[in-house]
């Protein structure tokens, strides 16, 4: 990626100017660092992995001699997740964001025979209303994901929900509930002046400063499992 950087940041540059029509500000060298070099994910490589071992990489396909497209994963031990995809637009009658997406689907089987934990390929977000996010509706088998209690359901029997509302429930049973949601936040792990403790304790400590509604939010975007294994910085 070094040795190219500078050509695959050009047609980034390109894509997002042509494509959605961004200022050339709003592609610049530090907005695509930012946006796609600059993973959060550490390189992980371990011994029953898959060869390159899991975290962030670009995939870039040259045809003689010219980049025309880069697609952006994220390799983890469960799944390939794709990140975004862009290409040059002078070649979009190939449609290359399917082909993008057929070449990740054929990447994530063949990892698959080194390291077996690794089957599904996430495509990100479905959004029905938007005519460029369609083309992900014309894989099948298609799952989303319910944005209420977190189970996954045919595409097939979501779309009927999702043409009649932007917004919708997929799982249909009203008493099945997000099994990590939120019960109580005195269990959630903080840091305060470096040392490590449940919010309850905090609380205790700091009876005039309890940052209640701060950790509220917290631990109910975050659920209770991560809310105990990671923690939340609290400051006066």
């Amino acid at each position: 990626m070094n040795r190219t950087f500078d050509t695959s940041w050009a047609l980034f540059a390109k894509y997002q100017m042509a494509i959605h029509n961004e200022e050339p500000d709003e592609c610049d060298q530090s907005s695509f660092s930012n946006f796609l070099v600059n993973s959060p994910l550490k390189p992980w490589k371990p011994s029953d992995g898959p060869s390159q071992g899991y975290g962030s990489f670009h995939q870039q396909y040259w045809l003689d001699g010219r980049l025309l497209a880069v697609g952006v994963i994220d390799i983890l031990p469960r799944c390939i997740s794709s990140v975004y995809f862009f290409y040059d637009p002078e070649f979009h009658f190939l449609t290359l964001g399917t082909y993008g997406s057929l070449r990740e689907i054929a990447f994530c089987r063949t990892l698959h025979h080194s390291a077996p934990s690794l089957q599904y390929y996430y495509m990100g977000f479905y959004i029905h209303s938007c005519p460029k996010m369609r083309y992900k509706g014309a894989f099948s088998p298609s799952f989303l994901l319910c944005p209420e209690v977190y189970s996954w359901h045919p595409l097939e029997s979501c779309l009927p929900l999702l043409e009649r509302t932007k917004y919708c429930r997929f799982n249909p049973d009203p008493k099945v509930h997000d099994p990590d949601q939120l019960v109580g936040i005195g269990d959630v792990s903080v840091l305060f002046l470096n040392k490590a403790m449940a919010y309850s304790t905090f609380r205790t400590l700091n009876p005039a400063n309890q940052h209640q509604e701060e950790v509220t939010k917290y631990a109910s975007l975050v659920g209770n499992k991560l809310s105990r294994r990671m923690l939340l910085i609290l400051m006066f």
